[in-house]
This record gives structure tokens, sequence and C-alpha cells, in this order.
């Protein structure tokens, strides 16, 4: 065939083939060795990608946002942890989606919807960081280091995270340093952990505790946690926070706002007292450590419009905020404490719950001229009715609201400090039915044990400083620490036997072993739970600024 003939003698002459064909005849290279050669440089590169995805390199991180990063590191800095893009995966923030079937609302299987994942999740102490001028810049979260640019005034660290007043329940070291300083001792810091473990081993399946008043229980239970700074992002306690914050939110939905186990009863405005009270603390550790909960300020701020429009005409609180005459220092102590933990969840004057301030005057005013009556004594109910541990009531509500150098806040902190010097001698004598040095002996297994009294004494001792918390000091170490048992939780107060002053934890019936374990966790925590603010007599509450 022609045709076939004349492609046999086609010749391809050099000139038309391509050049890398050229230099592959040249080189004697065929179709197999091109294809082993192209299959090594695709393993080559398979196995970089790999490597850097497998060990990708280092972040450097700045604690301090945007502007300057700057200067050396703060004290703490060398032991600051920081994990960056964890909240994702956490799971802390996988742990409950509801805690009934019937919740008023869920919390999120993952965090991305709330937070940034780049927002530090552990904190390995509180560290200031450096002065900012220099060349480099700092975008991000995390520990910088170097010279850097911008106007930040440095010193923001980690510890600008967390409110001042609550920096020393924050880590180990400054939970130890501030027990040391106040004479407490390491035992007392392992007590509180011992009991925050028994917490959660008693936590109810609904995020509450208690077999009743489960909303009181369950608001004490958390400022316990707080107390220690175990927030919705703990590594231990995370969960069990998260169902009780959800557990308080979803009651109050279901009541109007109001917290309460029961409304058809005169005592719920104790526990809606406790629970917002322990609510608005959680939400001033949400805004500072940035992880927010849903509903979480909207239910504070109905709680606190519920108590601030249920005060009296003439400054105090009745029993289910009835608009009485009736006057209950009782009550009013855990609105006034609910309502100081309120005003530092709003630290802007314009974010506060309106007539705050004002409430505040007018039961302050109500507690100075009405339910004092001298020689250190408050009233249960107006002018008479005077009561022991209203004593202690009456003095840290002054306290806290920047009163503690008035004369009824330190009478009262004088007849404390009377009782405590009686420690030991109460059995060789008699007392007149009037005289409330008994009470403060502080003796856990005596009749005059009265830890709800006690509660608030501690910390109004802390308070005062000096030798009457040194006092107070002694009395905590020697009495409550001892009456704790192996499995965290604690003894019942005089010794099981018959109490002069009502009827103690008893009062909680089937929730005691909750109200005796959270009063004697937040007295032992008064070391640290909050920073006071000045010192000597005139000193007030730690609650009083964020500074």
């Amino acid at each position: 065939m022609n045709d076939f003939n004349d492609e046999q003698d086609t010749v391809i002459m050099p000139s038309q083939k391509g050049k890398i064909a050229t230099l592959i005849a040249k080189m004697g290279l065929g179709a197999f060795t091109i294809s082993i050669a192209v299959h090594l440089i695709f393993g080559v590169l398979a196995f970089a990608f790999f490597y850097k995805m497998v060990y990708p390199p280092e972040e450097k991180i700045d604690f301090l946002p945007g502007g300057g990063g700057g200067g050396p590191k703060g004290d703490s800095a060398q032991t600051q942890k920081v994990v960056t893009k964890r909240v994702m995966t956490s799971s802390v923030n996988k742990r409950i989606t509801s805690t009934s079937s019937t919740a008023s609302f869920s919390l999120p299987d993952a965090s991305d919807d709330m937070m940034g994942s780049e927002l530090p999740m552990e904190m390995g102490s509180i560290g200031g960081g450096g002065g900012g001028q220099g060349t480099g810049k700092g975008s991000n979260i995390g520990t910088g280091a170097g010279p850097g640019s911008g106007f930040g005034a440095g010193q923001l660290g980690i510890g600008a995270l967390i409110p001042t007043i609550m920096k020393g329940r924050c880590t180990d070291s400054e939970r130890l340093r501030m027990l040391r300083d106040a004479g407490g001792t390491p035992e007392i810091e392992a007590a509180v952990k011992k009991s925050l473990q028994w917490f959660k081993s008693k936590q109810n399946p609904d995020g509450s505790w208690g077999k009743n008043y489960q909303v009181s229980m369950t608001g004490l239970a958390l400022l316990c946690y707080l107390g220690h700074c175990e927030s919705t992002q703990s590594e231990e306690y995370g969960a069990t926070v998260s169902a009780a914050m959800t557990y308080l939110i979803n009651n109050a939905a279901k009541n109007q706002g109001r917290l309460a186990t029961n409304l058809t009863g005169n005592g719920w405005v104790y526990e809606h007292g406790i629970a917002t009270y322990a609510l608005a603390e959680a939400l001033t550790f949400s805004r500072s450590l940035q992880f927010p909960f849903p509903e979480l300020e909207n239910t504070v701020r109905k709680a606190a419009d519920i108590i601030i429009n249920g005060q009296n005409k003439n400054g105090s609180w009745d029993y289910a905020f009835k608009l009485s005459d009736r006057d209950d220092l009782s009550v009013a102590g855990w609105q006034m404490q609910a309502l100081k933990a309120v005003d530092a969840a709003f630290p802007r004057k314009e974010d506060k719950p309106k007539d705050l301030d004002k409430v505040i005057r007018i039961a302050i005013d109500h507690t100075t001229n009405v339910s004092y009556q001298g020689d250190g004594k408050f009233a249960y109910s107006g002018k008479d009715g005077k009561n022991p541990n209203m004593t202690a009531i009456g003095a840290l509500c002054l306290q806290q609201w920047n009163k503690g150098a008035s004369k009824p806040a330190r009478e009262a902190v004088r007849l404390i400090m009377e009782g405590l010097e009686l420690r030991g001698k109460t059995a060789d004598q008699e007392f007149e039915d009037d005289d409330f040095r008994p009470l403060w002996t502080f003796e856990y297994n005596g009749p005059n044990a009265d830890l709800y009294g006690w509660y608030y004494g501690v910390q109004v001792m802390r308070n005062a400083g000096g030798k009457e918390w040194e006092a107070m000091n002694q009395a905590i170490i020697a009495d409550i620490l001892p009456a704790q048992n192996a499995d965290g939780s604690f003894k019942f107060e005089g010794s099981g036997g018959k109490l002069l002053h009502g009827d103690g934890t008893k009062a909680a019936g089937g929730s005691r072993d909750v109200y005796l374990q959270a009063l004697n966790t937040l007295m032992l925590q008064v070391y640290y739970r909050f920073l006071p603010t000045s010192a000597g007599k005139s000193r007030s509450s730690g609650l009083d600024a964020l500074e």
C-alpha cells in the first residue's frame, strides 16, 4: 500500500522534536523511569505537607489586645498557660444540651456561636503585662514578650480578665498566699477542695441540689464554686457549674423572673435573694472571662428588679416581697447581698438597674436607724426582737455598702469580739437572755452554735481586720476545720444535741446536709473570696469596686 509505505518511509528530524523529548532521548530514559521520578516527587511533597500538619510551627501569642505588645513579661508570666482554639473541642463546652426535656433554653453543643476560638481557656496565674513602647505589634491573645508599639499602659496580662476583687480566689498560689497572709493554713484550702468534690457528687440530675428548697440550695452551692473561681469553663467543675446555672435560669423563666422552689409560701423571698446573689456573681465571671451564658444577664436584671420593686416604703423587705409595713432584717440581709453582687456585675452607671442606688440608700438608713438597737445589737423586725445573729447581718450590710466605719457596725464588731474572748469559758457562767456573747464564742460542738449567724460573722470580722480577725481566724481553725468528715461533708453543729438559738441548719429539712455544707464552705473561703479594699476598722466589703 502506498500510504502505508509512505508512513514507514517518513523520517522525523531532530529539529521537529520538543526540547524535553530530545533531552530524555539523550539520557536514555524511558516511560517507566519517568513514572518512577514523578511518583518520588509527589511522595516528597506529600510527606512535607503531612509533617507541617502534625508539627505546626509554634504560635507566638500576645496577651495585650490590639496596639502595643510590649515590654518584659509580668512577674508570673512564666507560669501562664494558654490553650488556643480549644474551645471548640473541649468537653467542658459539650457538656450539656439541656437539663430536662422541658428546659426553657439549652446550651449549645459547641461554643463557636458564643465566643471566639482564640480566647484563653486555662489560666495558670495572674501576671501583669509589661510596658508598651517600641516597634513590634501584638494583635492576638496570649503571652507576649519584647518591644511593641501602641498606646497601651501595659500591666494588662491575664489578671485583667478577672475583676480585682476576685483575683485572690482564682489561682492556687494566690489562694495560698492570701490564706498565709490572713493567718490561715493549707489545710483550709484542702478542706474547701474536698467540699467541692462532695457537692459535685450530690448534684441532682436537673442541676440542682437538695430535696427541698432546691433553688436556695443551688444558689448557695453555686456561690461555693464561684468562691473558688470555678466557672463554666472550669476543667473539673465546668459541667457542674453550667448545670446549676441552667437550672436557676430555667426556674426564673418559668416563674416570670422569680427564683423560687415554691411560690406559695412566705419564705421564697430568701431563695430569690440567694439565687440572685449567685447568678449576679456568675455574670461578673462570665463577662470578665469573656464566656457569655444564654439568658444570664436578662435573668439577673429581672431578678434585681423584683428585689428593687419589692422594697417596703420603710426601706426593708418582707416575706414574699409584700409591700407591707413589716420589716425583716434576715430577709433584707440576702437582698442587700444580692444587690451588691448586681452592682458589681454592672460596673458602668448607665448599665445598672433603675433605682438601685436609691433603694440601697433607703435600706442603709433603715438598718442604721430602725434595725439597730444600740450596744452592737440589731432587731430581727421593727424595734423589737433583738437577735444575736442579726448583729452580724446588720453589720455586714453596712460594711458592704461603705458604712463599715459607722457606730452600729463598729459596735457590732466589738460585741462579736467579746463573744470570741469567752471561748471555752461559757460552761461556768450564766447569761441573761439578751446577752448575745455566747453565740459568738464560735464553738461548733456546743449548744450556742449558729452557722447562719456565723456565715455573716466571719465576713464581718474579716472586714474588720486586726485583732478582731485574728480571734475569728483562730476560731475557724479550731472549730470549723475539724468538723469536716473524711468524705468532705461536715458534721451537724451542736454535736447533734439541742441548740439554744433556733433550729440551726435543721430548718432546711431534707436539704440540711447541703445547707450545712454550703455555710461551712463559704466560711472557709472567707480568706480569699473577696479582696478587702481598705485597712483597719473602717474597712468595707471587698465587693466595693471593680478596679
